[in-house]
């Protein structure tokens, strides 16, 4: 599960959108681009602070923080991550599939 929200820690958010991503045994779920995504992640190792941000996006530095969340399992751990960016462009391009939702 995935999430997206408004605001500087997720207690504190707006939630705005949510989505499902299945990676196993197929891309799957809501997410809008779950085959992408879940190719990131097999990229990353399944670790979301290492994704690579995307070189080709220049963002203005208003600060409007955004904050997302992941809980779920990958290859049998637990994964739980929240992480805030300063406006939804930063997310945007942090990864190109991942947190785009």
């Amino acid at each position: 599960m995935l999430t997206t929200g408004h605001g500087e820690t997720a207690a504190a958010a707006t939630p705005e959108r949510a989505v499902t991503l299945n990676c196993a045994p197929t891309a799957s779920g809501t997410h809008p681009a779950a085959i992408d995504a879940c190719a990131e992640l097999r990229a990353a190792g399944g670790d979301l602070s290492a994704l690579k941000g995307r070189d080709d996006v220049r963002c203005t530095k208003l600060y409007d923080p955004v904050v997302v969340t992941v809980q779920g399992v990958w290859q049998g751990k637990r994964v739980a991550y929240e992480r805030t960016f300063g406006n939804s462009c930063v997310r945007d391009a942090m990864s190109s599939s991942v947190f785009a939702f």
